[in-house]
């Protein structure tokens, strides 16, 4: 599973290398909402079948939190970009090209589909 966080780290550290000099800050950010709204989506996407109450949103701070530190330990202070260089610098163009593809993919479906299942429950009543 770390290799997913790895390579999206990587991915999105590439795209910002020519832009700005803080690419490690974006890359971890990024990172960090994708796998908050993963989170987010499973929960509820559980909640499709299974009706409980969603907790408040301070509930969800602390979780931010976490995930911005777990991810700042492991990609912004011990920072081994040669690691990532190594196995994903030389990758085909098509494959990196869809890849990229993905991990956009990935980052629209995870952001819409909360507030897709929103507007579909409370919005239109069909759900």
């Amino acid at each position: 599973m770390m290799d997913i966080f790895d390579y999206i780290f990587y991915r999105v550290f590439k795209a910002y290398q020519k832009r700005d000099g803080t690419r490690e800050i974006y890359a971890s950010g990024v990172l960090s909402l994708i796998q908050f709204c993963t989170l987010l989506s499973g929960l509820f996407a559980i909640r499709l079948f299974v009706d409980f109450p969603i907790p408040q949103k301070l509930f969800f701070i602390p979780i931010i939190v976490i995930l911005i530190g777990v991810n700042w330990m492991r990609y912004e202070r011990n920072l081994d970009f040669k690691k990532f260089e190594d196995r994903w610098g030389n990758e085909e163009f098509s494959r990196r090209k869809l890849r990229g593809w993905l991990i956009i993919i990935v980052l629209i479906f995870t952001i819409s589909f909360p507030i897709l299942i929103g507007v579909l429950k409370h919005n239109l009543g069909i759900l």
